[in-house]
C-alpha cells in the first residue's frame, strides 16, 4: 500500500486526473479518497483578500521612519537574541 498526497482541481463536470507513480500497475485498485474543506475554505479566503492586502502595501505608518528596512530587520534580531539571553 502506498500514500500520495497531492492537491487536484475538480474541473465543473466533478472530474479529477492524478498523475500516479510509475511503479503503480494498471488494473483495479482500493483508493481512499479524502476531501478537504478547509483547504477549499482556505484558498478561497485568500483569493478574496489578496487584492485588499495589495493595496494596503506601503501604507502602515508605523513603519514609515524606517530607512533602511534590511537594516532595521537585522537590529529587531539582535535585540531579540539579547532578549533571549537574559531570560
Amino acid at each position: 500500500m502506498q500514500h500520495i498526497e497531492t492537491v487536484a482541481d475538480v474541473n465543473q463536470n466533478g472530474i479529477i486526473t492524478i498523475a500516479l507513480p510509475a511503479n503503480i500497475r494498471p488494473g483495479k485498485h482500493h483508493i481512499l479518497l479524502v476531501i478537504d474543506e478547509a483547504l477549499i475554505e482556505a484558498n478561497t479566503q485568500i483569493a478574496d483578500h489578496a487584492p485588499k492586502l495589495m493595496q494596503m502595501a506601503g501604507r502602515v505608518s508605523a513603519f514609515a521612519a524606517i530607512d533602511d528596512p534590511v537594516l532595521w530587520q537585522q537590529q529587531q534580531r539582535d535585540e531579540w537574541r539579547r532578549d533571549e539571553g537574559n531570560s
